[in-house]
């Protein structure tokens, strides 16, 4: 007798969050980010986690959403259900 494993469909789609530095270079992994985390540390974590689970819920399935941090001006901005070959401007 066979065994088939099936999952449901996730309910939450996929969110990225890049932070930009003041020269324009983009921090996408967690490995880089621990390394200049200091220079973000004006983002409130509870806000950053509430908000990712929110943009989750407005993603769909087959795209991805982006939270950006600019280090220049300390200012965020979102990108809601975008086409996985995006790629935020490295300036707000």
């Amino acid at each position: 007798m066979y065994s088939v494993e099936t999952s449901a469909p996730s309910e939450r789609g996929f969110v990225s969050t890049v932070h930009v530095l003041k020269g324009g270079e983009m921090i996408y992994s967690l490995q880089d980010f621990l390394k200049i985390e200091t220079r973000f540390s004006w983002v409130d974590k509870k806000f950053l986690i509430n908000k990712i689970l929110e943009l989750q819920k407005k993603t769909d399935d087959r795209r991805r959403s982006f939270l950006v941090f600019y280090e220049e001006g300390n200012q965020i901005r979102e990108y809601i259900n975008m086409d996985h070959s995006f790629t935020p401007l490295p300036y707000c």
